[in-house]
């Protein structure tokens, strides 16, 4: 019962990162910079948490000095580090592109997870990896190999997201035997905000010429984009393996391309919706054969 949850988070969290795809992508239309807002995401949201926190859950900011750098690992290489090279990536290839690229992430897991003995190795695992990428391939028109073209430099950046976007999988698990849910979110986001700011400083956003509407639209997106789809995720990662919620994962795609023909107009050509039931297909296979999860266990003194 517990893995199902687990498998519900992160199929929510899925829908709301698909969603979220579909307001970024109006947000671009509006020509507003890509990394303004990767950035401002990521900040708002932590912005955002930072008062729930003192108010509520006091406890969740509280960790030891030396484990500050393991959150700022996550933070920069896990959170920002997946965003910046899948984005980079868009931006010197395609979508298709780079979302059959980073979507071949979760056989890494599978690999890694069976080398360090984190996880069992099994045929169900490879299969629905295989089927949901196949599913991913067909939902965004790559059959269409005219959207198939990539810089040396865009592919580097693919390949990167790829590692980025396991390694936020895994490590959070990681993270999470030592953490509350809360305390890892917040400091991962928080790290991933400090980082943006070195890149772009905070004098340099307040001198944009914006409306309010569109600040409004980048807090709101920080909000459907991070602050719900990742307390999802990173919740359903305590009871859920690794190497199944990021296979689970590739909802994503699926629900940006529906909410994007459904609210911007965009055509759903019959093959995306093909590949809208492989993906649904492989998370149902992933219920065929059930794997034991082991929790992770907090320590006492983090709990909030």
């Amino acid at each position: 019962m517990k893995e199902l949850k687990g498998y519900m988070m992160v199929m929510g969290a899925s829908l709301f990162w698909g969603g979220s795809a579909t307001a970024a992508k109006y947000l671009l239309n509006r020509h507003l910079d890509t990394l303004l807002i990767v950035q401002t995401r990521v900040t708002f949201a932590c912005l955002l948490l930072l008062p729930y926190l003192i108010l509520s859950k006091p406890g969740a900011l509280h960790v030891r000095p030396r484990d500050l750098w393991q959150f700022a690992l996550l933070g920069i290489l896990g959170v920002a580090g997946s965003n910046f090279t899948y984005y980079f990536a868009i931006k010197e290839s395609t979508v298709a592109t780079a979302i059959l690229i980073q979507y071949t992430a979760p056989l890494l897991v599978i690999a890694y997870a069976a080398y360090s003995g984190e996880e069992k190795f099994t045929a169900v695992k490879v299969i629905a990896a295989t089927i949901s990428l196949l599913g991913c391939f067909l939902a965004v028109g790559a059959y269409n190999f005219s959207l198939l073209k990539i810089s040396p430099l865009g592919l580097v950046s693919a390949i990167s997201s790829v590692f980025t976007w396991a390694f936020m999988n895994v490590y959070t698990r990681h993270l999470l035997s030592r953490y509350t849910l809360w305390t890892v979110m917040f400091y991962a986001i928080a790290s991933a905000s400090v980082f943006w700011l070195v890149i772009q400083p905070p004098w340099a956003i307040a001198g944009l010429d914006l409306t309010v509407d569109v600040w409004g639209g980048l807090i709101v997106l920080s909000i459907i984009s991070v602050l719900i789809p990742h307390s999802l995720y990173f919740s359903g990662l305590r009871y859920v393996v690794a190497s199944r919620a990021i296979i689970t994962s590739t909802l994503e795609p699926i629900v940006a391309i529906v909410t994007a023909a459904i609210f911007l107009g965009e055509y759903l050509a019959f093959a995306q919706t093909i590949g809208a039931l492989f993906v649904m297909g492989a998370i149902v296979l992933l219920q065929l054969r059930r794997e034991p999860v082991r929790i992770p266990k907090r320590e006492p003194s983090h709990a909030s």
